[in-house]
């Protein structure tokens, strides 16, 4: 059986559980910024008008007195639809699970992990508004709804054991 590629879990102490099986007819395409770096938020620079080099100071941690480089945490986007196609329940509705995986997914913290990106996961909460993408229901087989949603990390990412 193959391994799951995204999964999720809404507690720190919980178990990952595939996205794909958790809400039957969801499917992710794709998901933008999981390895992003944010910017700098703890350097300091300055320069002056009568020489190149650059004064700096880069904040220490603790007693060591080693630099460490602090980052802003950044957004990343899940794009993803739901749809009758990738269900196997002949009764599907798919609105219903799309409020339910939206619900989930933006109610409260999660973690989502992935497996294309060596089993790193991220703690994250939704701080942006959220409109489908598209809506197509009532069209039979065809009836889906396709959408992005932005998540903001609320720390690095981690490597699960």
């Amino acid at each position: 059986m193959n391994k799951p590629i995204y999964q999720v879990k809404n507690s720190a102490s919980g178990t990952f559980q595939d996205i794909e099986t958790q809400f039957s007819g969801v499917r992710i395409l794709k998901m933008d910024g999981f390895l992003e770096l944010g910017k700098p938020v703890n350097i300091y620079t300055a320069q002056w008008v009568n020489e190149q080099a650059e004064d700096f100071l880069i904040t220490t941690v603790n007693q060591s007195n080693q630099p460490v480089v602090i980052r802003e945490n950044v957004d990343i986007s899940i794009t993803f639809i739901v749809g009758n196609r990738y269900s196997s329940s002949p009764n599907f509705d798919a609105q219903a699970t799309h409020d339910t995986f939206v619900k989930y997914m933006t109610d409260s913290d999660v973690w989502i992990q992935s497996g294309y990106m060596g089993n790193k996961y991220v703690h994250c909460v939704c701080l942006s508004a959220y409109k489908p993408t598209t809506v197509k229901l009532g069209r039979g087989n065809d009836s889906y709804i396709l959408g992005t949603l932005t998540l903001h990390t609320l720390d690095a990412p981690q490597t699960s054991s």
